[in-house]
């Protein structure tokens, strides 16, 4: 299998008992490096010898509301947040609706039309600038004017060209899909039309697929088919068969994938995914990241809750992995008042750390946190 042990172990350990996903994946190939979602459980307890345990922990599982038997990772779909202003700004770039010269009034809010409610950007912040500026500071308004510029036809289509709407082609039993809501009578609600092109209202992705994202910018705008089964062995070692790295979309053009390039090295260098600088590779040069961070707000029993998000892929001039981040908050706790790039944003950049310097082992990563923890007790 493509996934490796010691990856699984750091995510696993990254995450920790917070529900979210984080996937990791090679951006040539597809080939799923780690994937790990909390909850989930042990299947050593599932399959246990005494029958009257066994099912008494599966029935434990099936009935937890927090779904832990799902895989969140492929089986599960989240509200985006900004993370989705990379499709919405690939689309309007190939449709030639913007460019990185498109320039955007300084304002605390939007009135889309068939409206007098207003769209706000993240805290109420007078937002505004040319194209790099509102995506590295992730703005709303401007993605919401962008959508309504593309209109109800070539936003739809452009995202059904990123695979929103078919199954993940993932080669993993019941695998879902992602979504952008309905889009009958779209033109009759258009400030939905304008919310969703910053990831809100009914837009849902699947962890796996916005890692698929963050991996086709890097990958010249083709996005490839993810697979965890490298070969098929016989008993004696022989590969029978071999799985061999498949193109499945290509939502842009090569020349536009190197345009968000840009705008994604520019937020991790002056926007919300500074958290996602990386440390010096082992010959002591900088190692230069590309990301977009997303928090989507909902309330949830009265109470606030965001779905913390970050994509990226390094290193951002030759590329090699692509990652997504998601931990979901509960209602009331301290990561509903947070944001992507605070929260997911470190769990990122630990991954790809550890991926460029391999400096400490899951295992003595693991005996600093226990040692941690005995330290605050």
């Amino acid at each position: 299998i493509t996934l490796r042990e010691n990856m699984q172990r750091v995510a696993k350990f990254l995450l920790r008992p917070r529900e979210g996903s984080i996937v990791l994946i090679e951006i040539d190939t597809g080939a799923v490096t780690a994937m790990w979602s909390y909850p989930s459980f042990d299947p050593n307890e599932v399959a246990k010898i005494d029958y009257d345990e066994a099912y008494a922990y599966l029935t434990q599982l099936q009935n937890d509301p927090t779904d832990p038997l799902l895989a969140n990772a492929y089986q599960q779909r989240y509200m985006p947040g900004s993370t989705f202003k990379v499709l919405t700004t690939g689309t309007a770039f190939d449709a030639g609706v913007v460019s990185l010269d498109s320039f955007f009034d300084e304002e605390r809010e939007f009135v889309p039309p068939q409206t007098d409610d207003p769209i706000e950007n993240y805290g109420g912040s007078v937002c505004g600038g040319d194209m790099a500026t509102v995506f590295a500071r992730s703005c709303n308004t401007p993605f919401a004017r962008i959508a309504l510029d593309l209109g109800s036809d070539r936003f739809l289509d452009g995202m059904k060209r990123w695979g929103i709407g078919e199954k993940i082609p993932i080669d993993l039993p019941r695998a879902t899909s992602s979504t952008v809501g309905d889009f009958t009578n779209i033109d009759d609600n258009l400030p939905l039309l304008a919310i969703r092109g910053f990831g809100q209202n009914d837009v849902q992705m699947v962890p796996l697929h916005m890692a698929m994202v963050a991996a086709c910018v890097a990958n010249d705008g083709v996005m490839m088919q993810p697979y965890v089964v490298d070969a098929t062995l016989a008993n004696d070692g022989t590969p029978l068969s071999r799985t061999q790295p498949t193109a499945w979309k290509q939502p842009l053009s090569a020349a536009n994938a190197d345009l968000l390039t840009t705008l994604m090295i520019g937020t991790v260098n002056q926007g919300t995914g500074r958290p996602m600088q990386l440390a010096p590779g082992p010959d002591g040069r900088p190692v230069q990241a590309a990301a977009k961070t997303g928090t989507s707000q909902q309330r949830v029993d009265g109470l606030e809750q965001s779905n913390l998000w970050i994509i990226a892929f390094a290193p951002a001039e030759a590329p090699k992995y692509a990652i997504a981040v998601m931990i979901k908050g509960q209602p009331g706790d301290e990561n509903s008042t947070s944001s992507g790039g605070k929260v997911a944003g470190p769990v990122a950049k630990q991954v790809l750390d550890y991926l460029t310097n391999l400096r400490l082992s899951a295992d003595e990563l693991a005996v600093m946190q226990v040692l941690k923890w005995l330290v605050q007790e």
